[in-house]
């Protein structure tokens, strides 16, 4: 089963997103930092350092606040699990240095911004729960999708 972490980094009131493209994309999209945890790493750990790589914004594990976690089901079994974090960064300066080389920008939105761009992602198990959590607050903490074909449902 696949393990994924992503972080709201939040300053001043905005919200950092990056410009990410995915293979499975059509285009670029605004994203939170977000990817893989690694073998042996816990999601707090993926998330900083996810945090790290896409957006040069630094975070100490123990400030991170766990706001909701993601469940994805295919044919009727778990294929993937998220975990999404809350953190107020100290210094708000972008430095990307992404491995994988699918993240081209990050820059600093309003929350009202931020929602507009975070609906336009793609992929549910990404949008729904980040653009629920800035527009309501920690209103929902598990989040489960099934898709069957193309179509998605939560």
């Amino acid at each position: 089963m696949a393990r994924y972490a992503g972080v709201i980094a939040r300053y001043g009131g905005l919200v950092a997103l990056v410009r990410d493209q995915y293979e499975a994309w059509d285009a670029p999209y605004w994203n939170l930092p977000s990817g893989a945890v690694e073998e042996g790493e816990t999601p707090g750990a993926g998330a900083v350092r996810e945090l790290r790589e896409e957006s040069g914004l630094r975070a100490a594990e123990e400030d991170l606040a766990l706001v909701w976690t993601t469940a994805v089901l295919v044919d009727g079994r778990v294929t993937s699990r998220s975990w999404n974090f809350v953190v107020e960064v100290q210094d708000p300066t972008f430095a990307i240095d992404d491995p994988d080389g699918t993240v081209t920008d990050a820059r600093w939105f309003s929350v009202e911004d931020a929602v507009r761009q975070l609906s336009k992602l793609p992929y549910p198990p990404l949008s729904a729960p980040a653009v629920d959590h800035l527009t309501y607050g920690a209103r929902r903490q598990e989040w489960t999708f099934t898709r069957a074909g193309e179509d998605w449902s939560w």
